[in-house]
């Protein structure tokens, strides 16, 4: 009895540590790739896995900057597009479609208009 009892904590406790680890590994949970806005062509955002993303148009890429994930909070940590940093955004993904929500009020970041054009509550589907 003693020795089930054990193998049943120990168990336990491996699970509960790989849910730690899952939890605690930077970007893992979200998704790269390259994301169309939805109703255009070929306007959208591709993400990397090492933290980097772009803007682009076809084959024009408009900003390129850095980010962070912590949980289901995307945040832009830097950016060429002269707009401020540090600006955070709720995420949701499906396994197709992604959309953010700005933490707080997006009027905030009204000066940045093409920021909140592109993540102000707005989906992007996954196409590579």
């Amino acid at each position: 009895m003693n020795t089930k009892k054990s193998l049943f904590l120990l168990i336990n406790l491996m699970l509960l540590l790989m849910m730690v680890a899952a939890c605690g590994s930077g970007n893992s949970g979200f998704p790269t790739g390259k994301f169309i806005k939805a109703g255009t062509a070929e306007y959208g955002l591709a993400f990397n896995k090492d933290g980097t993303f772009s803007v682009f148009d076809g084959d024009t890429t408009f900003v390129t900057g850095t980010y962070s994930v912590n949980g289901d909070t995307f945040t832009e940590t830097s950016n060429n597009g002269g707009c401020k940093t540090n600006v955070s955004f709720k995420y949701t993904f499906d396994g197709k479609n992604l959309t953010f929500k700005y933490v707080g009020d997006p009027a905030d970041d009204a000066d940045c208009t093409g920021r909140n054009a592109d993540f102000n509550n707005v989906t992007y589907t996954l196409t590579k």
